[in-house]
């Protein structure tokens, strides 16, 4: 009896009707940093696409324009994971 008793005390894992949940506020907090870091996203990518079109310019007058689209392109997919992480991170909250 002691034994069945003991294995018993043994076999059950801890914190197994446990609900965690977030302090009051924080949801709001994370959300707000979110934002704030999206909206920082934006103005870079932003800017990152008037460097990529003034270089793209100065390149294609001096005849050499690889190194400007790569940039160009380098920012564009960089855009494209911003927005698809946004996405992603939304359907999460």
């Amino acid at each position: 009896m002691l034994l069945y008793v003991a294995s018993q005390i043994l076999a059950q894992m801890p914190g197994q009707n446990m609900q965690p949940q977030a302090p009051a506020g924080f949801g709001a907090k994370i959300e707000q940093g979110l934002n704030f870091a999206f909206y920082i996203g934006i103005a870079m990518a932003i800017v990152g696409v008037m460097v990529a079109g003034i270089t793209l310019l100065m390149s294609r007058r001096e005849g050499s324009s690889e190194e400007a689209t790569a940039m160009a392109m380098r920012i564009g997919f960089g855009a494209m994971i911003l927005g698809g992480a946004t996405s992603i991170v939304g359907a999460f909250l």
